[in-house]
């Protein structure tokens, strides 16, 4: 995972703990708000019915006081009005739970039904029972107003033993009732604060818990990275190029150590390049030198066998088979000689090119003729007629062909025959020439190195030919490749640019 990952991660993860919080707040409100609400409800369930208890209470000892003569029948009248209200008030009230059933309680539905079952009935004995007692009332204030207590006063015992048979128990019955639902309602609440008090902890924790391990995590592979990233900038900072920069993963440290070591990879081949460069000019300098000391001196020795070989010619001498083998020798090592010296030469000094038009089909048997092939070796140009014509530094160029088709030559081996092609294309704007031998080819390992200097796979090679070749290529604006198998030959090919301008004595290195 990427640091960047990780960190939207962590910041996916401190979101949804906001979010659950903000929910688990919002329901927490409407739960607290639901428990607040049945709380009200049950305390004003108790309220009504203790003032229904009062009014009730109040009512019967003012009919107790008509009954004896005294009281006010229009108090009497007032109670009673008080007590039907109360009893209105109570079922209206004791509607308002069933119509919400939020208010219920989960998983309550059954208990509720059989508890508004019950309060109905009970206010329907209550509403009875009061009825006898104000319809009794009724008498006794008419009797009352008639004089004749003794016979109010028996007639109101009827009242009296209704109220506190009938009326009484059923107050009481609802009031303790009402009691136990504020009791209830309480608990609910203690029971939900708890809850909710315990879900917030678990979920703070699970949250902490949570962020602790991705910023854990997050905070290692930091600290791995970092870590692993310095050590290896020091080492390469050290000059150790060579050092393996290890894999950090997919994330941003992991493209960091990739750079690093691409990086690294760059300035090993830069140094590599650079010494390279600096062996070819201390090899061009010391070829110069070489080549300059030793081509009078060599040329001394040549005139020398010359006037020998001359003088010996017709005499006894002369005639001796080892005498004229020596001279022979002589004759092929000088030569020799003056190639190796003739190549130092060309390496080191700097070529200019003299473009001018040049056709490759008479210029390729030009460099056929020079080439000394094995009587075994067949030579064949088939550069085919009509190809643009390339400008080319003539000189130059044929010395190109002849290095290719002189190795080619030599690269098959002796006893049996072989064939050495030569052939040319028109593609993409460039013309493709390429030099074919079926010989034993080349090694896959000598591939890479066979344009370096002083490589060479023969035995009496100087390893200068085919980088010079390579260097003439390029001078013109070209490229030159090698495509070899070890026992089925070898093809040299080399794109030129189809119509380069002529660039008269313009100098440049080789």
């Amino acid at each position: 995972m990427s640091i960047r990952a990780g960190l939207a991660l962590i910041f996916v993860v401190a979101a949804s703990v906001v979010l659950l919080a903000a929910l688990a707040l919002h329901v927490t409100s409407g739960r607290m708000a639901l428990l607040q609400r049945r709380s009200e409800l049950a305390y004003e369930d108790l309220t009504r019915h203790v003032t229904l208890a009062n009014h009730a209470g109040r009512y019967m000892r003012e009919a107790a006081e008509i009954s004896l003569g005294g009281g006010d029948t229009e108090e009497l009248r007032h109670l009673g009005a008080l007590v039907a209200r109360d009893l209105a008030a109570v079922e209206a009230l004791g509607r308002a739970w069933p119509e919400d059933e939020r208010l219920q309680g989960d998983g309550r539905e059954a208990d509720a039904r059989q508890a508004r079952h019950t309060v109905e009935e009970r206010l329907r004995r209550m509403r009875v029972s009061f009825a006898r007692i104000s319809g009794d009332m009724a008498e006794v204030t008419r009797r009352a107003s008639a004089g004749d207590r003794a016979a109010n006063r028996r007639f109101v015992e009827s009242p009296e033993r209704e109220y506190e048979q009938g009326f009484v128990p059923l107050i009481d019955a609802a009031i303790a009732d009402a009691r136990r639902g504020v009791a209830r309602s309480s608990e609910d609440a203690g029971r939900a604060s708890v809850e909710i008090r315990r879900a917030g902890v678990a979920l703070m924790a699970s949250a902490l818990v949570v962020l602790v391990v991705l910023l854990g995590g997050l905070l290692r592979t930091m600290a791995r990275g970092f870590s692993a990233l310095t050590r290896c900038a020091r080492r390469i900072a050290g000059g150790d190029l060579g050092y393996a920069v290890p894999d950090l993963g997919r994330h941003e440290f992991g493209r960091m150590g990739a750079a690093l070591r691409h990086m690294a990879e760059s300035l090993r081949e830069a140094q590599e390049s650079r010494l390279r460069v600096e062996r070819l000019a201390a090899i061009g300098q010391l070829a110069a030198s070489v080549g300059h000391e030793l081509r009078n001196p060599l040329g001394a020795v040549r005139n020398a066998a010359y006037y020998l070989n001359k003088r010996l010619a017709g005499t006894a001498l002369g005639a001796e088979p080892r005498v004229a083998q020596l001279l022979a020798l002589m004759e092929k090592e000088l030569l020799s000689c003056a190639g190796i010296i003739s190549d130092l030469l060309d390496f080191a000094r700097e070529r200019r090119l003299c473009r001018s038009a040049c056709p490759l089909g008479p210029l390729v048997d030009d460099a056929m003729s020079v080439v000394q092939a094995p009587a075994h070796v067949r030579l064949v140009n088939e550069v085919p007629p009509g190809l643009p014509v390339p400008s080319l530094d003539k000189d130059q160029f044929r010395q190109v062909l002849v290095n290719l088709i002189q190795n080619a030559a030599e690269a098959i081996p002796a006893g049996r025959e072989g064939r050495v092609g030569v052939t040319a294309r028109a593609c993409d704007g460039e013309v493709v020439l390429s030099v074919t031998d079926d010989g034993a080819g080349i090694d896959r390992e000598h591939l890479a190195k066979i344009f370096e200097p002083l490589f060479s796979t023969k035995l009496k090679g100087t390893g200068l030919g085919l980088a010079i070749a390579a260097g003439i290529v390029r001078l013109h604006g070209g490229t030159i490749a090698v495509e070899s198998e070890p026992g089925a030959g070898t093809t040299f090919t080399i794109r030129l640019p189809r119509a380069a301008a002529p660039e008269l004595g313009a100098a440049q290195p080789a």
